[in-house]
């Protein structure tokens, strides 16, 4: 098949509709997380306008797997729950051999309109050996190539090891994606994959690349017995870091560069009520070891709806003490498709996707909502500290062939950076959003008073749900 991939984050805004209208598909389809939702719908209504009903539209990705009914819409034919590597291919040939686009029960893993009505197909097994993939057609992706980067570490290829997570942690759905199953790709494979890359540096999408060690070894003996020499980044737990110091050592001088870590909170209980199946010390541990051995950090940590100044100054500290080098602080929402949306359900402010970026609150603050903002708008000045004390030149001096690597995407990083500030810096931002959409046409005050006169139900904390009463929690 003629396949072409159109990635419009880096193409000019008509792009869309020219390439359609030039490439003239007989398939189209969108992948979506819950934030990109509503892009993706367009992407199959843009599709429809300009090719009508000859073109068959669907749509996939965690959002649409996990919400499928928030797709059903004419101009949406089909939605793909789960993997979609043969869902596809099986629903293309299917098409292809003139097969009715309302007769597909036979396909496993979709979601499709039948006389008006839905039908959802069995989900796909998702028992296959991950090594019997073909390897990713990455010459579709083109001149894209050279724009992806994670920090100044550009370009940057990307790859993903495994699928799955072990851990159920009730802010995240991978595990139910994936139906609490996790699968690995080889070590040959890996570093196949690796050497497939024209690129120096490497993202491993894993959703946890730090599990199960002996899978790890095996990688590191197939790194260094093919003598590869890249740049690599990962996502993983700080509670296997802690535990497994020497095999990090190793991984470092194999190539590791920076580790993405969830570290929450500093909150003990907070920890527990996440079901993160962790604690602080392991955080503290892991991000001492990382850096004594010139690994870069990036880490997330949360502010709860039910913050107040003093627990935003508490976060702010235990970042600055823990020297990681990319501290990145997000909100905490329910999203869809977790247990936490499930439980906070009827608390929500609103369920319009585009909130759901963990840049805003969708359940009631316990501060005013203007303060609520203003103290998280401070989380990236107030933690630049850690990022200083990081990157100090002790620090670079470890590695120093690694720091001349990315001191050549340092300048372009800089101006994003830039950028950013002036979004993420300004509490202004996150107000606008959310009096528009959350409170529609009533503007300012009908938002503040509509959010100020409702009980608040932290949703990372549902003991405190249970525990106080409802005048405690008023504002």
């Amino acid at each position: 098949h003629e396949v072409r991939i159109l990635d419009l984050r880096l193409e000019a805004p008509d792009a869309l509709p020219l390439v359609l209208d030039e490439f003239r598909p007989d398939f189209v389809g969108a992948t979506a997380m819950t934030t990109d939702a509503y892009q993706a719908q367009a992407v199959s209504y843009c599709a429809k306008a300009i090719l009508g009903e000859r073109v068959f539209t669907i749509l996939g990705g965690h959002h649409p797997t996990l919400c499928p009914e928030e797709h059903d819409l004419d101009h949406v034919d089909a939605v793909c729950i789960g993997e979609g590597e043969e869902t596809i291919l099986q629903l293309i040939e299917h098409l292809e051999e003139g097969g009715a686009r309302d007769q597909l029960d036979h396909i496993a893993g979709l979601y499709f309109r039948r006389d008006g009505k839905r039908v959802r197909t069995p989900d796909r097994a998702q028992s296959r050996d991950l090594d019997s993939f073909p390897a990713p057609a990455r010459h579709l992706l083109g001149d894209y190539r050279k724009h992806y980067f994670f920090g100044s570490g550009m370009p940057m290829a990307s790859i993903q090891t495994s699928r799955g997570c072990a851990f159920e942690c009730n802010f995240c759905a991978i595990w139910e994606f994936y139906h609490k199953k996790v699968r690995f790709l080889s070590a040959e494979k890996i570093v196949d994959r690796m050497q497939e890359c024209e690129e120096r540096f490497i993202m491993f999408l894993d959703d946890n690349f730090l599990t199960h060690r002996p899978r790890l070894e095996a990688l590191l003996d197939e790194i260094e017995k093919r003598g590869v020499r890249k740049y690599w980044m990962i996502q993983g737990r700080t509670d296997f870091v802690a535990d497994n110091p020497d095999l990090i050592k190793r991984m470092r001088d194999a190539g590791l560069m920076m580790l993405l870590s969830g570290y929450e909170t500093n909150d003990e209980d907070a920890l527990a009520a996440l079901k993160k199946d962790n604690v602080r010390g392991n955080n503290l541990k892991a991000a001492k070891l990382l850096h004594d051995l010139g690994v870069h950090t990036t880490g997330i940590f949360m502010v709860r709806p039910d913050f107040e100044v003093a627990d935003f100054d508490g976060l702010f500290e235990m970042i600055n003490e823990m020297v990681i080098t990319i501290p990145l602080v997000v909100i905490h929402m329910p999203l869809p498709g977790t247990q936490s949306y499930r439980e906070f359900k009827d608390d929500l402010l609103t369920q319009d996707a585009r909130l759901f970026d963990l840049l805003h609150a969708v359940v009631p603050t316990k501060l005013p909502r203007r303060q609520f903002y203003e103290q998280y708008a401070r989380w990236n000045k107030a933690t630049i500290p850690s990022t200083r004390g990081s990157l100090s030149l002790r620090f670079l001096a470890r590695r120093p062939r690694m720091t001349l690597a990315l001191a050549k995407g340092l300048r372009l990083f800089n101006k994003r950076l830039q950028l950013l500030r002036q979004v993420v810096e300004d509490p202004e931002t996150y107000l606008r959003d959310e009096y528009e959409i959350i409170s529609g046409a009533g503007g300012l005050d009908q938002t503040e008073e509509m959010l100020h006169t409702r009980e608040i139900t932290p949703a990372s904390r549902p003991e405190s749900k249970r525990n106080k009463q409802p005048a405690e929690l008023l504002n």
